[in-house]
């Protein structure tokens, strides 16, 4: 088995999904690992190379030899046109998002496979690997940050965004705020039993916040009004379809509305299955929040979305992941989860094939 790891096309992108000493397990196991040459990976070229690792160019997997494994985190370049490898990474075009079947298209030029890892799951419909935790962590984190600050007046976090050491500095800038005497946010989280619900929970109740948490029990049959008289949102809903809307722009200045936060890491706008139809593009690193509207009160909401949350803390996100993720990787291609992507795969190719 020859894996290919490239350097992600993303300038913000640090994460990796196996660290060195998952790749030095793969081949003690009989496998040959490349590894891009990267400046902004979370691990070195060095210690990919100390653990046997072959150190290529960048850019380099687009030219890799038939039968080579191309792994990777975020979506990929534009180019090449076609794609004749397997590829390993999340594609975020199952859900109907705009420009999939473009992206279907080159796979079905070039003859290539996409596992996408978020269709990785076993019999129970359960993701092998994520970085769940992370995302709903800093997520949570970023907004109260911001929620804090912006009652104290202040334009804070620093922007653009840079990666953070470790989750300790952000919680340091956190607790500086707090300590301050800043009445903390009444909090909610959607979705708060799975792995981002559970991230955020985590991060706002180590602040101390008063913490509401929903899952599908409260969303099947939806206190809107509820909802909306929180301070602080977080959406960690993982929609496979339609059917929920948590607030809309008709909800924002309503008169019982006191939300002015709102942190979407699910972070799904372009889908036609947002819970969150109020804004269209997810935000960045440069502009990491937006105002959207102002609530019942008059007072501004500001929404951050941005859809690489973990990669803010990428050495402890990258080293959940890819201990989850190298068991699974083990059993590539015939294991249950690779199987269960290959199926979502095909199903969609078939789409494409018969023109629907």
């Amino acid at each position: 088995m020859h894996l290919h790891l490239r350097d992600e096309a993303r300038e913000s992108e640090q994460r990796t999904p196996i660290t060195p000493s998952a790749a030095e397990k793969l081949i003690r196991d009989g496998w040959r690992i490349s590894v891009e040459a990267s400046e902004k990976r979370a691990f070195s070229d060095q210690e990919y190379q100390n653990s046997g690792c072959a150190i290529v160019e960048k850019g380099s997997w687009t030219t890799a030899e038939p039968g080579t494994v191309i792994l990777g985190l975020k979506e990929l370049p534009a180019e090449p046109p076609t794609l004749t490898n397997r590829m390993i990474h999340f594609a975020h075009i199952y859900k109907d998002q705009h420009g999939w079947r473009e992206e279907m298209e080159r796979f079905r030029g070039g003859g290539g496979v996409l596992y996408d890892i978020e269709f990785l799951v076993d019999r129970n419909g359960r993701r092998a690997a994520a970085f769940g935790y992370w995302a709903g962590w800093m997520g949570a984190a970023l907004a109260l940050w911001r929620h804090l600050a912006r009652t104290k007046g202040r334009d804070a976090p620093q922007t653009p965004l840079r990666s953070f050491g470790g989750r300790e500095a952000v919680t340091a800038e956190i607790r500086q705020l707090v300590e301050g005497g800043t009445s903390l946010p009444r909090c909610i989280v959607i979705g708060a039993k799975g792995r981002s619900g559970t991230g955020a929970c985590d991060a706002l109740k180590a602040a101390g916040c008063p913490v509401t948490e929903w899952d599908k029990e409260e969303t099947s049959n939806l206190d809107r009004a509820a909802l909306l008289s929180h301070d602080l949102l977080v959406n960690c809903v993982l929609m496979t379809g339609p059917g929920l809307l948590l607030l809309d722009h008709s909800d924002l200045a309503r008169p019982n509305t006191r939300i002015t936060t709102i942190s979407d890491v699910s972070c799904d706008p372009l889908s036609d299955y947002n819970p969150l139809p109020v804004y269209n593009a997810p935000t960045t690193w440069e502009r990491p929040f937006i105002e959207i509207g102002h609530n019942g009160g008059g007072h501004a909401i500001e929404l951050t979305a941005i859809d690489n949350l973990p990669s803010l803390v990428p050495l402890e996100a990258s080293e959940d992941f890819s201990l989850q993720f190298l068991p699974v990787l083990q059993s590539f291609d015939d294991g249950e989860e690779w199987c269960a992507a290959k199926a979502v795969f095909e199903e969609k190719m078939h789409l494409v094939t018969a023109g629907a």
